[in-house]
């Protein structure tokens, strides 16, 4: 049950400090005075998106917070899910700075603001106008009838399956869109690994290559140069030269026999002739291994040119056209995964739709028995809601859809979604002799409302939602039908909170805690603000509802409680 509100800085509200009681709790006060701002101030704390309009003018944040006075066995999961340990009370809060940004914590724990949103439905249940038109919408009835039957579980698990489903569906029609392009990539990979993978090349081919062309082309220069430099270390040139190597042989060896401490010199100038043969040996064998190949020198020019072809195309270097190659056909491999992966997904899409195909047909079926159910337990709300000549029907009907699920065999295939393949349609008949239609049609705004409240009441018998809150579920609703609307909470009030917005002084009286809401202007800046009332304060609101602030209106304010406190004593 929710204890405390506590409210700062938010909208017009400065601060509030709301201390709410088991029962009734009913909020009252002239329209403009701040009373919706509290249930957003609510609904912020409980998850909603945080917006900078919500810190009030000249602050630097808005600050709500929420007490429990027990955690209910549904938030436990959630609880878990964030790390926050459950205790006798909970304690939610919730902080905008002025950028719209905002901090969330859970008994002083910070989460992010997912973990209210998601904690928030199994404490609060909030109803606000524009639930009136939900009402109209075939999505909002079905779930209504859902949680009517308690089929919100089955549900999920059919929203879980199809959302696989769906996603498996868009990963093969994705594939199947690209498969055109696939194949032109994969004509164009095919060519460029087989000319790769023909050519052979090796890591610095074109260098070796290159130098070898270079001494093909001047093969005949080489051999000349070599020749000529053979004969000159051999003494064989007409050169007027003398023997540089051989004579210094000679004048060391006469040296050394003349001073032995020139051996060592001697030595040194055989060595350099014997190095000199040596190389003239050399020079002449290569001189005469040094012939041109014009033959092989075609071949060289053609291989660069096949080289040059290739890394114009794939890279600047061998290397990087053997990377290429390797990138190309590993490509190739990868799109002949791709087709098996299409085949892969759409085999599995068609095990996720045999799998789901009983669990939309079982379903159906319950919500079909649950429809009748439904739709007779808000006929009798609505009788006591003065619309006794009201008829009301829930009909639950599929649509055809040639690539939806055939649900049974030798029938057409229909729609199908996250709830499943039905479309719910709420059907209403106010006066004798109509035809049943739908409630846009037929439904006046008081209509509506009271309609909206039946469902309400019949949901509460199902659903464990500790804390109801109504923003003005009575809109469009006459005082006359007033005093039933404030029957059906108290009714419910009776096993559940109840916190209500209302402008009806009849529903006003039912209340067993009373908060009125006021706007004061001062110095310029407007102020909301909230006062718990008891005793005379409560009698001269209520007289103030009705019109009247008269003696005679404090009697009607009055006879209007007693009525309600002898309902409540003898319900």
């Amino acid at each position: 049950m929710l204890r405390h509100v506590s409210v700062r800085n938010f909208a017009l509200i400065d601060a509030v400090d709301l201390a709410l009681e088991p029962g009734l709790n009913v909020l009252t006060g002239e329209t403009g005075a701040g009373k919706s701002i509290l249930i957003d101030a609510l609904a912020l704390v409980l998850g909603r998106r945080a917006d900078p309009t919500d810190v009030r003018s000249g602050s630097p944040s808005a600050y709500v917070e929420a007490v429990f006075d027990t955690t209910p066995s549904r938030s436990e999961s959630v609880l878990d899910a964030y790390g926050v340990e459950a205790d006798e009370s909970l304690i939610l809060s919730r902080e905008v700075r002025g950028a719209g940004r905002s901090t969330a914590r859970i008994n002083g724990r910070a989460v992010p603001v997912r973990a209210l949103a998601e904690l928030g439905p199994t404490l609060v249940d909030v109803h606000g106008p524009g639930e009136h038109q939900s009402l109209f919408r075939s999505s909002q009835q079905l779930e209504y009838l859902d949680r009517f039957a308690g089929l919100m579980p089955r549900r999920q698990a059919v929203a879980t399956l199809t959302r696989e489903l769906q996603s498996t569906c868009r990963d093969a029609e994705d594939l199947q869109r690209g498969a055109r392009e696939a194949a032109r990539e994969l004509d164009l990979l095919t060519f460029q690994v087989d000319e790769i993978s023909t050519a052979g090349l090796t890591a610095g081919e074109d260098v070796r290559l290159r130098a070898d062309r270079q001494v093909l082309a001047n093969a005949e220069r080489l051999r000349d140069l070599a020749g000529k430099a053979a004969a000159r270390l051999q003494g064989e040139t007409l050169d007027p030269v003398p023997d540089v190597f051989g004579s210094t042989r000679e004048a060391a060896d006469e040296m050394a026999s003349l001073d032995p401490a020139v051996a060592p010199l001697a030595q040194q100038a055989a060595q350099l002739q014997e190095l000199a043969d040596d190389l003239a040996l050399a020079l002449q064998s290569y001189a005469e291994t040094a012939e041109a190949d014009p033959a092989r020198l075609q071949q060289i020019d053609e291989r660069l040119d096949q080289i040059d072809t290739l890394t114009r195309k794939y890279g600047d270097t061998p290397e990087d056209v053997i990377a290429y190659g390797e990138s190309a056909r590993a490509r190739l491999v990868e799109l002949g995964y791709e087709d098996t992966r299409s085949e892969e997904l759409r085999e599995h899409a068609e095990r996720l739709r045999r799998r789901l195909i009983p669990l939309v047909a079982d379903l159906s079926a319950q919500r079909q028995r649950a429809a009748t159910l439904l739709a007779d337990a808000v006929a009798v709300q609505l009788a006591d809601l003065n619309m006794p000549s009201a008829r009301f029907d829930v009909r639950v009907a599929q649509e055809a859809d040639p690539r939806g699920l055939t649900v049974e065999e030798g029938s057409a295939a229909v729609a199908f979604g996250e709830s499943g393949i039905d479309k719910a349609a709420f059907l209403l008949s106010v006066n004798p002799g109509q035809p049943l239609r739908p409630l846009a049609e037929v439904a006046s705004e008081g209509e509506r409302s009271r309609i909206l409240l039946g469902l309400k009441v019949v949901l509460a018998n199902v659903d464990q939602t500790p804390t109801l809150v109504f923003d003005e579920i009575d809109v469009g609703v006459g005082p006359r039908a007033g005093d039933i609307v404030g029957q059906k909470l108290s009714a419910l009030a009776a096993w559940r909170q109840v916190l209500c917005i209302t402008h009806l002084a009849p529903v006003a009286a039912f209340g067993d805690s009373h908060f009125v809401v006021a706007k004061s202007d001062a110095d310029g800046d407007t102020t909301t603000e909230v006062l718990s009332v008891d005793g005379d304060r409560v009698v001269e609101e209520i007289a103030a509802m009705s019109g009247a602030t008269t003696t005679a209106g404090r009697r009607v304010a009055r006879d209007l409680m007693s009525a309600a406190r002898s309902w409540k004593r003898d319900a």
